[in-house]
């Protein structure tokens, strides 16, 4: 009994020395920080198709500029590509692959409002991933259940309707006939234009919704147009209004064509026929001159070789320096204390830093010095409140000019109290 009781006690001497040698490994593992991961989840197919790859490349811009620039926490970027097909269930399932599969710590993305509210109630609000989308603006994104992880860097239709519905008025139109497609983006649109047109005097004559990707929008069109309105409102998605705009041409259907953010397409139009539609125009989220933005403008174009003409590129550019700078600040890549510390450096006070390489140097300088930052993007001001909203925001307003979108004017909104909309220095088209 004794030699039995001498040989465990010898073994586990034996062992102990392994053990603390193993230990002070696992040590070491666990204080070693991990590259930071981010799933960019756009629509490269379905009806949104015309933006995907525009979004992904303004996020990898980001990336490449922050990693050339030393990285986050000493290490390079990862950046995963999804494609969310523009449909809620695909958006699901490729947000599932990206952090069960891919061990991503934020997404970026989707593009469309149904997309983006799939995922945050059914993937990253439940298991506590970060999350940005940088194009989704429909009111609804404000109280989608998300256990705060939802967060946009672009304003709310609820500015982008009331700024439509300026914008019909101020064109002479009387009555307007709204098509929008079924969900709670193009629903949220439409609400908000019709509020503030038939506050100002204007006459609602149809709300039309229709599904995306239809053979035909006949039926819907014709309940639209019918009594003559002096314009058709677009509230829906490149690859759907194509069709029933095409519809419309061709029938002689309505005059006037006013369009949302979802149809400031180059590619939509060209199809189209840009003659077709030369003088019409719309609105959209975007952004006043910075001197952060024409950088973003020039480094986009030398990088892509194409100049960045569609909306919300700034916005997806700026949602991974904000989740690059959560980390580096955080000093960890766990969604949560990332999270814990995104509306800091969002808003003042703090020493303002800029994106771009040597922006992301002085961000580094300024964190190792211990103080606290306010990042400005390329978007400008980005203050995020207590639901993940931006609430000062520029709606500008566009129109077709020979085969471009020129931006004509920049306005500045503030939806904490809805002020009156400043004209401000328009962005370039």
């Amino acid at each position: 009994m004794r030699s039995r009781l001498k040989l465990l006690l010898l073994t586990a001497a034996l062992l102990l020395p392994a053990f603390a040698v193993a230990g002070s490994l696992s040590t070491s593992a666990q204080d070693e920080v991990e590259p930071l991961k981010v799933g960019v989840l756009m629509p490269f197919t379905g009806d949104l198709s015309d933006f995907g790859p525009g979004l992904f490349a303004a996020a990898e811009l980001a990336a490449n500029q922050i990693n050339e620039a030393g990285g986050v926490n000493g290490q390079p970027i990862e950046v995963v590509q999804g494609d969310d097909g523009t449909a809620p269930q695909q958006a699901v399932e490729e947000a599932r692959r990206l952090v069960e599969i891919e061990g991503v710590s934020a997404i970026i993305g989707p593009a469309g409002t149904p997309m983006t509210i799939q995922v945050a109630e059914s993937v990253t609000g439940p298991t506590g991933i970060l999350h940005i989308t940088p194009s989704s603006t429909s009111p609804a994104l404000s109280t989608v259940v998300d256990n705060d992880f939802l967060f946009r860097t672009t304003i709310s239709d609820a500015a982008q309707g009331a700024v439509l519905a300026d914008l019909a008025i101020e064109s002479g139109f009387q009555s307007a006939c709204v098509m929008f497609i079924n969900q709670a983006y193009g629903q949220g649109l439409a609400d908000a234009f019709a509020s503030g047109f038939t506050d100002q005097g204007g006459t609602v004559t149809a709300m039309v919704p229709h599904e995306g990707l239809q053979g035909t929008y006949a039926t819907e069109l014709e309940q639209c147009t019918e009594g003559s309105p002096d314009v058709l409102v677009s509230a829906a998605y490149p690859e759907s209004a194509g069709i029933y705009l095409r519809e419309a041409l061709e029938a002689g259907s309505v005059e006037n064509y006013l369009f949302s953010d979802g149809t400031r397409s180059p590619d939509m139009f060209a199809e189209l026929g840009w003659e077709a539609l030369v003088g019409m125009g719309g609105t959209s989220a975007g952004n006043t001159e910075t001197e952060s933005g024409a950088e973003f403008d020039i480094a986009f174009e030398e990088h892509f070789g194409s100049s960045p003409s569609l909306p919300y590129l700034r916005e997806s550019y700026d949602a991974m320096y904000l989740i690059a700078l959560a980390a580096e600040v955080s000093g960890s890549v766990d969604p949560t204390a990332m999270r814990d510390v995104l509306r800091d450096i969002s808003n003042a006070p703090g020493e303002v830093v800029s994106p771009g390489v040597d922006g992301w140097q002085a961000a580094l300088e300024v964190i190792e010095a211990g103080e606290e930052l306010d990042y400005e993007g390329a978007t400008g001001s980005l203050g995020l409140d207590e639901n993940g909203d931006v609430l000062q925001g520029t709606i500008v307003i566009w129109r077709i000019e020979g085969t471009d979108l020129i931006i004509e004017n920049a306005i500045s909104v503030d939806l904490s109290t809805m002020a009156t909309p400043e004209a401000g220095t328009p962005e370039s088209a």
